[in-house]
């Protein structure tokens, strides 16, 4: 993020703050924040916090070969 950050220029425009980026920055730009903001939803969660509890209290164990089945892969 900070090599991102380096290539934005800072100006003004009738006093007020203007900001200078490239399109290919500012789309890495937004997909940071957007998965930042994922993942703060995500831990904030009352109801993710409980399924890592209950999957974490399960005696379940699944072998790789089982998961893959599972998952389709």
């Amino acid at each position: 993020m900070n090599t991102l950050i380096k290539k934005i220029n800072i100006g003004t425009l009738e006093d007020k703050p203007v900001v200078m980026m490239s399109a290919d920055i500012w789309e890495k730009m937004q997909a940071k924040f957007l998965e930042m903001q994922e993942d703060l939803e995500m831990y904030t969660s009352k109801t993710y916090k409980k399924s890592i509890t209950r999957a974490r209290n399960s005696k379940k164990f699944f072998t790789s070969s089982e998961a893959r089945k599972k998952l389709g892969l």
